[in-house]
């Protein structure tokens, strides 16, 4: 799907703030959602033609239709419009799975770090939701690629959306552990995960992948699993010729 067509198809289901609070909340949530996706597809048409500042927040909410308040209820910028679903919050039922699948009830077993042995499996649960939800497809975010060449500093703004988002997964983390935002093992395991993720999607962007997202976010955590799963490290270890 081009750009262009993205836009067209995603205006095509515009509705008004008055009738929107009419509808029932699964076609208020659809319609919510394709109002989003056009402010972000006339972003990123508006970015390509003139650049990230050749255009105004108004001039991008006339392209869509919309009000500059219905533009910043959706995006606290510009920039973010451009980005689009990658900054979106967590499912909320995913989440809630998420963390309440260790609680003191679950009957789920610990590690020695105070870690449940299920949780890679539900971090991968909790991303999968995300992926699914965000309906992410490889031409869009391809799409995005494009921009970004012409405007290498929303890349810095993609970045800190990354790191911002392995904050919150250790957040999530701790929550769900019932241990503290500063452990140590919660940060380690969101980078870990975090590490995994970014490296499916390097793979998911090449031009040879042919696999789903899932599919090899999956293939990476078992990766990872099993190098560590078969590697040694000593209890005293230290740097050579230090005691």
């Amino acid at each position: 799907m081009t750009l262009h067509s993205s836009f067209n198809s995603a205006n095509f289901y515009l509705v008004t703030e008055s009738a929107k609070h009419c509808q029932p909340q699964g076609l208020r949530a659809r319609k919510r959602e394709a109002t989003r996706s056009a402010i972000t597809a006339a972003a990123r048409r508006l970015t390509s033609q003139n650049g990230l500042n050749g255009f105004t927040i108004e001039q991008l909410c006339e392209q869509v239709g919309v009000s500059r308040r219905t533009f910043f209820n959706y995006f606290p910028s510009k920039e973010d419009a451009i980005i689009g679903y990658l900054l979106d919050e967590f499912p909320a039922d995913a989440l809630e799975k998420f963390l309440h699948a260790a609680g003191p009830d679950s009957g789920v077993e610990r590690g020695p770090l105070g870690l449940s042995t299920t949780l890679l499996r539900d971090l991968f649960r909790l991303a999968n939701a995300m992926v699914e939800e965000l309906n992410i497809s490889k031409e869009h975010l391809q799409e995005l690629a494009i921009v970004m060449k012409r405007e290498p500093q929303l890349m810095l703004k993609v970045i800190g959306s990354a790191e911002y988002r392995e904050r919150e997964f250790a957040g999530l983390i701790a929550q769900r552990e019932n241990l503290a935002v500063d452990d140590p093992a919660t940060n380690m395991a969101a980078a870990i995960f975090g590490t995994c993720s970014q490296r499916a999607g390097q793979l998911f962007f090449s031009e040879a992948n042919t696999l789903p997202f899932q599919e090899i976010l999956a293939n990476n955590l078992h990766m990872a699993q099993q190098i560590f799963n078969f590697s040694t490290l000593p209890a005293d270890l230290s740097i050579e010729g230090t005691p």
